[in-house]
Parts: C-alpha cells; sequence; structure tokens
C-alpha cells in the first residue's frame, strides 16, 4: 500500500527515543520515511521538542538527525507564549507536505542524498473552543512548613479541593513518582535499603488487598518484604523518605475521607485494558480525583477535570542530564493543560520549594516559547544537542574490572582518532547509577560541533571481549 501521511503526535516525548540496540529516535525515521514515501509528516505538540523548534526557526542544520539538512523560514518566537498545539505545514497549506521531487525510480543510497525542503511551522495559540488557559497558582512550600503545615498537600490545593468537590467538578493530582517512598532509612544508625543487584535504594510499596509491604527495585524489578528492624543495627525505627502516588492517595483519605480516588501508574495500569478502564471509570464520574505519574500527561482529554495539583514539582526539575529543564517544562505545561479543557475554567496549583526556578516561573506565565529560546542560547554555549552533537559509549558487565580495563582501552582508542578533531572526551568513568541488574556500567562521552562529521566508532567494537557489551548511542536522552 503507498503511504500517504504519517503523524507523530507529542513528538517531543522521550519514550521516541530507544536508548537499547539498535539506538534510534523514531521521529528521525519518520523523517527519513517522508522523504523516501514523498509523503507529508506531521509533528504535533503543545510543547515540541527544541530539536524540532530548532529545525522551525531555521537555526540548525542537524545532518545527524535531520540528514537532508532542512531549509526553514524564520518566525517570531514571541507570537504565542503556549500553542494549544504545533505542527508543520508547507507553503502549500498542507500540514508538513514536503515539497518533494517526484520519487526515483533508483533506492536511494542514503538518506544524506534526499533534497533540501522547506518546512514551516505553524502554531495555534487558542485552545480548542477558545477556552481560556487554566491560572497556575504557585505554593511556596517553604512557607508551608514554617506555618506548621506538614502534609504533602498544601492548604491553598486543600481548599481548591473542597471547592472543587463542592460544585461536583473533577480533578488530577500529578507527582513523578510511583509506590509510597522513594527509599527506606534507619533513623538510629542512617543505613539505607540497597537493592542487591543495582545500586540503587529500594522503594517501598504499600500493601495491596492480599500482599505484604514491600520494597521494590525500580531498575531490576528485585523485591523483598519490608524488615520490622534495621538489618544493619537492629533498630525498630525505620522511616520512609519521599512521596509516590501511593503516598498522595493516603494524604488524600486522611484529610478529605469523602473524596474518592483513582490511583493511575504504571503499577494499576499493569493488565490488559487496565489503562482503558481506569480512565472510562474517571469518566464516567465513578471517583472524585485522578492520581497519578506522567501517564496523565499523555493525551487525558478530560472536560471535566477544573483542577490540577502538581504535588512536587522540584523533583523534576534536578535531573543529572543537559535537558532537565526541557523536560520538566515540557511535562508541567503538559499536566497542567489537563484543566479547564471543557466549558468551566481550570486552575492549576504547582508546589515547590524553589518558586523562582525559571522553569517554574515559565510554566506560571505558559511561556513555554519564550523559555525555549533561552534554553537553545545555553546549549549553543555549551555545545548540547541540537546546538552540537554528542555520543554516549555505554559499557557493561557482570565483571568489574573487565569492564573498567576496556573503558579505559577504548579511551586510548578514541584519543587518538579525535586528536586532530574538534571533539571533546569525557571518561571514562563509571555511570550515574554504577550497577544494573549485576551489570557494572561504565561511560564514555563524546562532544563536539554540528559542522564536523561524527568519527565512524564502529570499529572499535573489536577492542570489547566478549564478557563487556558496549552500546553507542547518538544524542542520548538518558545519561544514566
Amino acid at each position: 500500500p503507498t503511504l500517504g501521511l504519517i503523524i507523530l503526535d507529542e513528538e517531543h516525548d522521550s519514550s521516541y527515543k530507544q536508548d537499547v540496540p539498535p539506538c534510534y529516535h523514531a521521529r528521525t525515521v519518520a523523517r527519513w520515511r517522508a522523504e523516501l514515501e514523498n509523503c507529508p509528516l506531521v509533528l504535533g505538540s503543545a510543547t515540541p521538542s527544541l530539536d524540532t523548534w530548532v529545525q522551525c526557526q531555521g537555526l540548525g542544520d542537524r545532518q545527524r538527525e535531520n540528514p537532508v539538512g532542512w531549509a526553514l523560514p524564520t518566525i517570531n518566537p514571541e507570537s504565542t507564549d503556549s500553542p494549544a498545539a504545533d505542527s508543520l505545514k508547507s507553503p502549500s497549506n498542507q500540514p508538513m507536505e514536503e515539497n518533494s521531487p517526484p520519487p526515483s525510480t533508483h533506492p536511494p543510497i542514503h538518506p544524506s542524498t534526499l533534497p533540501i525542503l522547506p518546512w514551516t511551522y505553524l502554531s495555534l495559540p487558542e485552545r480548542v473552543q477558545a477556552q481560556p488557559l487554566p491560572t497556575v497558582n504557585v505554593v511556596d512550600m517553604r512557607d508551608e512548613l514554617q506555618e506548621g503545615n506538614r502534609s504533602i498537600l498544601s492548604r491553598s490545593l486543600q481548599k481548591a479541593l473542597t471547592t472543587m468537590k463542592a460544585e461536583g467538578n473533577q480533578g488530577l493530582l500529578f507527582i513523578h513518582r510511583r509506590g509510597h517512598s522513594s527509599f527506606v532509612s534507619c533513623r538510629s544508625c542512617g543505613h539505607v535499603m540497597m537493592c542487591p543487584h543495582c545500586d540503587v535504594s529500594l522503594s517501598y510499596h504499600q500493601p495491596g488487598a492480599n500482599s505484604a509491604m514491600t520494597l521494590r527495585c525500580h531498575y531490576c524489578g528485585f523485591s523483598q518484604g519490608h524488615p520490622k528492624h534495621c538489618p544493619a543495627c537492629s533498630s525498630p525505627y525505620l522511616k520512609h523518605f519521599g512521596s509516590g502516588t501511593q503516598r498522595v492517595v493516603n494524604a488524600l483519605a486522611e484529610t478529605f475521607p469523602e473524596l474518592s480516588c483513582i490511583r493511575f501508574d504504571s503499577d494499576t495500569t499493569r493488565t490488559k485494558g487496565a489503562h482503558r478502564a481506569l480512565l472510562t471509570r474517571f469518566a464516567e464520574g465513578e471517583a472524585d480525583l485522578l492520581v497519578g505519574t506522567q501517564m496523565l500527561t499523555k493525551g487525558i482529554d478530560l472536560p471535566q477535570v477544573t483542577l490540577v495539583g502538581i504535588i512536587a514539582a522540584d523533583g523534576l526539575l534536578y535531573m543529572n542530564d543537559y535537558w532537565a529543564s526541557e523536560r520538566a517544562l515540557q511535562m508541567l505545561i503538559q499536566v497542567a493543560g489537563r484543566a479547564g479543557r471543557g466549558t468551566q475554567p481550570g486552575q492549576v496549583f504547582l508546589q515547590t520549594y524553589t518558586p523562582d526556578h525559571p522553569v517554574i516561573e515559565a510554566v506560571t506565565r505558559h511561556a513555554y516559547e519564550g523559555f525555549i529560546a533561552t534554553e537553545w542560547a545555553q546549549r549553543q554555549m555549551l555545545q548540547y544537542p541540537p546546538a552540537g552533537q554528542m555520543i554516549l559509549l555505554r559499557l557493561s558487565s557482570t565483571d568489574p574490572e573487565a569492564v573498567q580495563k576496556t573503558a579505559e582501552t577504548l579511551a586510548q582508542q578514541l584519543a587518538q582518532r579525535l586528536k586532530d578533531l574538534p571533539y571533546q572526551m569525557l571518561g571514562p568513568a563509571p555511570a550515574p547509577i554504577p550497577r544494573v541488574a549485576r551489570r557494572y556500567r561504565w561511560h564514555l562521552l563524546v562532544k563536539g560541533p554540528l559542522e564536523h562529521p561524527l568519527p565512524n566508532l564502529q570499529d572499535l567494537k573489536p577492542y570489547c571481549p566478549a564478557s563487556v557489551s558496549l552500546t553507542i548511542d547518538v544524542d542520548p536522552l538518558n545519561l544514566a
């Protein structure tokens, strides 16, 4: 069959990027396929990725991500602060249609041989039915603590929940972690319950109807029962730190027993059809609140939702990668946009300990494009994608000495290959999480300007023994 149209909805979503072999980005594949098939391509998002935004502004030439070298007209970045949906559109007024020449009868040798084509940015500054954007209220949790409120629910949010219930509306509460608590620690000796297979703490999951208290690793899946005493000093004083969806549900039950809620995360949607079933129950009014993780940000349209509460925004702001701010802004704007999609206006209560953070200020003003332009300037200074190119070499092995030695050998080989190129090598060094699923992990990072072609790193694989695996990831979105 002839391919007539490709649509990539929520094109900013990181799930389009695969970080296990083969490492590729579905957006890149979609662009190439659209060229080869001579068909329109639509990239849709209310919070377009910086990479796509740069291409639309004509500010970059991504020969690797975008090997055909899109020639794009510039637009005024201040034309709208928060587009309800963004896509690319051709001069012929068709969504993202590339004015491609007729398909060749000869098979293409490589995508880089394709012609340079014009793309246009289409901004939709108004919501459907011209509904106003929700009002974002920033709650400084430092003030809450100083004034005696130790609950994870601020007083402003509690008041809004009471009003929501009285008016017969519904709401969403967002927190970026599932489970109850992110780690368990002994208050006597400080011991933290760790996964025996990974260098991460075990998360506490509250028991269900027929299950016991559980500590679970979110990386390898290991689980064990919750101990009654500290395994290091036998103290009974174990405390749960951090918050997840289960803890939010508990806080609601204590403060608002009259509110019914549905928990919506990967723990409650594991079975086939559970995702749709939970949303259907909520849409039919079986619950007042939907409490969930980032799953709430993905294409949920619930007109009866007038209130969104963001429980702990700070957990998104301080990740150990170069695009943490971009990702946090996208997620917060997306979840805030769930409010007020019907006939009634929406309200958002964003709880944070850093109300002056640029991301928080941008969310408050719905100023996505203004923030993304600033982010682009910072990426240019540091030559981070999409202003530069980055390659991550991931090495792992069950033998810690073998993987370290291999990483050092590859670093020597890389140094020779890069000595005449304007590339910077970082590492070798243990990965931010040095061990996952009993495999020890090391990283090598190569960073350089766009105008120089990427060096061929495939010939490094013969230097890896059979016990060490090597993955080469171009422009990684996961540096952990």
